[in-house]
């Protein structure tokens, strides 16, 4: 629970552009090598994205977003301790950055240390109460100590704050999932999707809520939905090929091996090499 609730602070935490002190055409590049930079990481190519922020920064090696998207970078990359301190020497010379304490605070949750935790997601609602991320990583920083109480309060709190913001929504309902809580996480993930139809993690976690409650076919319409939108993301091909494999084996104990064999197929369909499915279908009578 406490690592899983960690990685989601981690994984959703959005990025803000700033305006960066420099010259206006040198902040304009600026700030299109580090929108290139999240592009790159949105295709899980982190020396792509690592490249454009280092562009970045040799424009204007002051700029604190950009060291911050580094330390992003970092973090992705599993060298928390450089994301550390990447962080810190921003903090060293702005103490108020907002961006950089939250990050810090998420890493510090990763890396097993809640109260450190939480007195730099204090530090953020000291300056801005309504900030939902500071909300839900304090949220998380008492489930690491199984304090549900104190937990509930912030997790309200940064409900009351996510607005239209689809990541915020999306982590909400990862967390209310994670919880047992499915009516939230319902909820959550689906304004999430209202805000960002094209959101493939939200696709995916809201199909797992629907499997749970018993809607296999919202369930499946979500992970189809999320493989047209990226064929390539092995959590929507995996959940809709486990609820198509159980459906196949359910028919055959009913007697129904056309039903079967159009799911086994339809397995096929997404994975041409699945096993189970073509053992199956290989085992039938011909």
């Amino acid at each position: 629970m406490t690592r899983s609730l960690c990685i989601l602070a981690l994984a959703w935490a959005i990025l803000r552009p700033v305006a960066a002190p420099c010259a206006q055409e040198d902040a304009q590049m600026v700030m299109d090598q580090l929108f290139l930079s999240q592009e790159w990481q949105a295709k899980n190519n982190l020396e792509a994205a690592r490249r454009a922020v280092q562009d970045a920064l040799k424009l204007d090696p002051s700029d604190a977003f950009a060291r911050i998207r580094l330390a992003q970078i970092d973090a992705a990359s599993g060298n928390v301790r450089a994301a550390l301190d990447g962080l810190s020497q921003v903090l060293a010379s702005d103490s108020g950055n907002l961006l950089a304490l939250t990050w810090r605070g998420h890493l510090q949750l990763w890396q097993g240390d809640p109260a450190a935790a939480q007195g730099d997601y204090a530090r953020v609602l000291s300056l801005d109460p309504a900030n939902g991320w500071a909300c839900l990583g304090t949220a998380a920083t008492f489930l690491a100590r199984d304090r549900r109480r104190e937990a509930a309060a912030y997790l309200a709190r940064a409900q009351a704050s996510a607005g239209d913001d689809a990541d915020l929504h999306l982590a909400l309902g990862d967390t209310f999932s994670r919880l047992g809580l499915t009516a939230n996480a319902r909820m959550e993930l689906e304004r999430s999707l209202e805000l960002n139809p094209r959101g493939t993690r939200a696709l995916v976690a809201v199909g797992e809520v629907y499997r749970r409650i018993g809607q296999e076919g919202l369930a499946q319409d979500a992970w189809r939905q999320a493989l047209a939108l990226d064929p390539l993301d092995a959590r929507a091909r995996f959940a809709l090929l486990t609820t198509l494999s159980r459906q196949a084996e359910r028919a055959m104990s009913r007697g129904n091996t056309v039903e079967a064999v159009r799911l086994w197929r339809t397995m096929l369909g997404y994975d041409p090499l699945n096993q189970t499915a073509l053992e199956r279908l290989r085992a039938l009578p011909r």
